[in-house]
């Protein structure tokens, strides 16, 4: 089923249009396409498009991989170590909640236009994100999903991701998995 055209690679600022959809998608907890109709005067976007050109912050493409099907960004993932959160957050100056453990690298945003859906590129992104996780010397990877999202929760556990907690996240009820990762 996954496409062989698909590649993945490191985010750069020209790519901030497809990403800040991508990342709105993420964090509104809703699939979208690009482009997206009400894209009009988005404050939100708009701040998001901002923060993916910038270095040294939670939203910044530096902490992004994309995944490119042919010419086109069809989605991404937005991953950490725990480490860097508290800096990550603070460069960005919104109210964030603290969301990743010191131990583990987190998944923060995880997304793919719904035109592009249940191709298997989500776990094209998810696993990329262990690799780097691995590489930077965690062992373990985790992130926080809406309760109501049950196709990521049930992509997630397919990946042996466990839910360990039920949690709140800026109001909204969570879903908080961790995966153990080998050393391969």
């Amino acid at each position: 089923m996954m496409n062989d055209d698909l590649t993945l690679r490191v985010a750069q600022p020209g790519d901030a249009d497809r990403a800040a959809v991508l990342l709105y998608s993420a964090y509104l907890h809703r699939q979208v396409n690009y482009p997206m109709r009400e894209d009009g005067e988005n404050r939100f976007l708009e701040r998001l498009r901002h923060y993916f050109r910038q270095e040294g912050n939670r939203c910044s493409y530096q902490n992004i991989q994309i995944a490119q099907l042919r010419c086109e960004v069809v989605g991404l993932v937005l991953s950490f170590g725990g480490r860097e959160e508290e800096r990550l957050n603070a460069a960005i100056g919104w109210q964030l909640e603290r969301e990743a453990e010191e131990d583990e690298w987190y998944v923060d945003a995880l997304a793919v236009f719904t035109n592009w859906g249940r191709q298997g590129i989500g776990t094209r992104l998810l696993q990329a994100a262990e690799q780097q996780a691995r590489r930077h010397g965690y062992a373990k990877i985790a992130l926080n999903v809406a309760r109501e999202n049950e196709q990521a929760l049930s992509l997630y556990q397919r990946l042996h991701y466990v839910v360990t907690q039920q949690t709140f996240l800026y109001h909204h009820p969570h879903v908080r998995l961790v995966k153990r990762l080998d050393n391969g």
